[in-house]
């Protein structure tokens, strides 16, 4: 038994050194498989590691504006989960800063806050936050009550026994249920990782089938093959989103707050975003196994750093600077704004010029380095 066993290991040893020699003599694929884990250990390292991470921004109105207050917004910075960006003396204005989608939520401190404390009188402090995101919002106000529970603490010892209430009000969408939360990762993953991984492999395909030669026999140009496969792909992907999109509201009775047309031009922005990234990537792949793995490769930090899983407000600084890189972060922000809270197109006009510009690097990139001959 165990020499059979033997026997039939020592015939896989010829196969074992054939594909060892064969990956051996592709250094591209060598590289990618030894930078990918890296790469992601140390962005991940970085980004969900770093200074600031998991600090929500928030903005304060600080109405009382005495001791009391000011050692209630201490406590706020000395807790390490919130980042306050702007102190106001107006309810406007913090209200203002949830609406613009430049904060999670404002916390208002009453002007009455400090004397209330001084005389043993119950009060509160209220917080505005937008649930369009309930995993953030619940984590938002889990917080809030966690300093709250301990100001008072501090203030029971030194001004007797009181209490201090938080109160809660939502500002978009008070009743976004997880699923609909979910609808802008879902339309990432389809118009990001789908049509990518797609149009990545085509031209790469092209060449190992030999049909390149076709394109050359032709008089086609750079331009007729770029466009004339984004086209193919635009319309099988937008396809593909339109469908899954309708399935999901008619099945699980999503109610989403923008019109469709406003969430079809950001998803066909993004699309051709992706299939043009796909596209530079079966330019400079010599397989489609390098393409697919270059795919791949991309598709994780877009994963990390587009507030698919955490905002990414709530990362470190360096992860905002890699957030800024990726056009799927611009994406996710412009659709569930859209989607969620109903804002119009010109409200997310700069997440859609900055994925334009992407897009038409990597158009321009493609088109400078194609080359319609056989290697």
């Amino acid at each position: 038994m165990i020499g059979e066993g033997i026997r039939k290991g020592l015939r896989i040893l010829p196969i074992v050194d054939k594909e060892v020699r064969q990956l051996l003599r592709d250094p591209k694929t060598i590289l990618m498989v030894l930078l990918m884990p890296i790469t992601v250990t140390i962005l991940f390292g970085y980004g969900y590691g770093g200074k600031g991470a998991g600090e929500f921004p928030i903005t304060v109105v600080d109405l009382d504006g005495r001791d009391g207050s000011f050692k209630f917004i201490q406590e706020l910075k000395n807790s390490r989960m919130f980042r306050i960006e702007a102190i106001y003396k107006s309810k406007g204005e913090g209200f203002a800063s949830v609406y613009s989608g430049k904060v999670y939520a404002s916390l208002i401190i009453p002007k009455s806050f400090t004397e209330d404390l001084i005389l043993g009188r119950s009060t509160r402090v209220e917080l505005y936050y937008d649930a369009s995101n309930p995993s953030t919002a619940q984590l938002i106000m889990q917080a809030v009550g966690v300093v709250t529970q301990k100001y008072q603490e501090w203030a029971a010892e030194k001004f007797g026994t009181f209490a201090i209430r938080p109160m809660f009000y939502t500002v978009y969408g008070p009743h976004v249920s997880k699923v609909e939360n979910f609808t802008p990762t879902l339309m990432a993953l389809i118009l990001q990782m789908v049509p990518t991984s797609l149009i990545s492999v085509s031209i790469c395909r092209e060449r190992e089938r030999g049909t390149f030669e076709q394109f050359i026999m032709t008089p086609v140009t750079v331009i007729d093959v770029i466009f004339g496969k984004l086209t193919a792909y635009f319309i099988a992907t937008i396809s593909d989103a339109v469908l899954s999109l309708f399935t999901a509201m008619l099945l699980f009775d999503i109610k989403l707050r923008g019109s469709f047309l406003n969430m079809f031009i950001v998803s066909t922005v993004f699309l051709i975003n992706s299939l043009s990234m796909g596209l530079l990537i079966s330019v400079f792949s010599r397989n489609q196994l390098q393409a697919y793995q270059a795919s791949v490769f991309i598709f994780i930090p877009a994963m990390l750093f587009s507030g698919m899983l955490i905002p990414v407000d709530i990362l470190s600084r360096e992860a905002q600077i890699i957030a800024a890189l990726i056009p799927m972060y611009y994406f996710m922000t412009a659709f569930r704004n859209v989607a969620l809270k109903g804002w119009d197109l010109w409200m997310v006009t700069d997440q859609l010029i900055k994925m334009n510009i992407f897009t038409a690097v990597f158009l321009f990139l493609s088109m400078r380095f194609l080359r319609m001959e056989v290697t």
